[in-house]
């Protein structure tokens, strides 16, 4: 039950909400006027183009320009696609291989140090929580008492501390 009250808290959303009719109303209203908006004009298109038969009446054009200018437009965005796919496949390739043989394949990190640095706060983890081995596989609950809480910016001071005495 808590979870549906902080999910009201975050989520509102009047039109699925009890009540708010006109709002509803009028949400519904202006959603088929939008797909009545979208879908006249494709209808419109595909009919005249497309769809269109020899006993078909009632085109919009009654000319070949507009069914002309349609399938050319069609054949230069097909063309258009054919174009820019093969440009991104090459480009995808190219990109493989100079990533591939190029590319340095080195660390951009000194590896010694981040070892060194993950044994001084293994050492620390120990003496605050006890042996890993017991931590990892025995313990399945484990509260932590406020005086165990790190301070801030404490496990930079333990990499501070750890490198001052090398």
């Amino acid at each position: 039950m808590r979870s549906k009250d902080s999910m009201r808290r975050f989520i509102h959303d009047p039109y699925f909400e009890k009540g708010h009719w006109i709002f509803k109303i009028r949400q519904t209203i202006v959603t088929i006027l939008a797909w009545i908006v979208l879908l006249v004009p494709v209808y419109w298109t595909f009919s005249a183009t497309v769809f269109i038969t020899k006993s078909f009446k009632g085109t919009i054009w009654s000319v070949n320009q507009g069914r002309d200018m349609f399938y050319s437009f069609a054949r230069f965005l097909g063309g258009a696609f054919i174009v820019l796919f093969i440009i991104t496949l090459s480009f995808t390739f190219y990109n493989n291989y100079y990533t591939k043989h190029h590319v340095k394949k080195h660390a951009i990190y000194d590896e010694n140090r981040l070892l060194e640095r993950r044994e001084a706060i293994k050492d620390f983890y120990t003496q605050e929580f006890g042996e890993r081995s017991i931590r990892r596989n025995q313990i399945r609950y484990y509260s932590v008492n406020p005086q165990q809480n790190f301070d801030v910016g404490a496990i930079h001071k333990i990499y501070e501390k750890f490198e001052a005495k090398k």
